[in-house]
């Protein structure tokens, strides 16, 4: 996620790619990524809980492609 950004921070968190929602099986077998703290404390949590994060690009608009403002500007 930062590498998207264009910006290099380190990896302090191990994230479930595809949330585990409490599924065992998932939370030990799942595939893993890692992330820095800042993107796995906000906005991954983001995208999972309304499908899109909330990060604003140094443009001033949101970054994310799947966020509300650039779905309706693609339009």
């Amino acid at each position: 996620m930062c590498l998207e950004e264009g910006t290099l921070r380190a990896a302090t968190a191990v994230d479930h790619i595809v949330p585990h929602q409490g599924d065992v099986n998932k939370f030990w077998l799942g595939k893993l990524q890692s992330l820095c703290y800042t993107h796995h404390g906000k906005s991954k949590q983001q995208i999972e809980t309304q499908g899109y994060a909330n990060d604003i690009g140094v443009d001033g608009f949101p970054s994310d492609p799947d966020h509300p403002f650039n779905v309706v500007s693609r339009k």
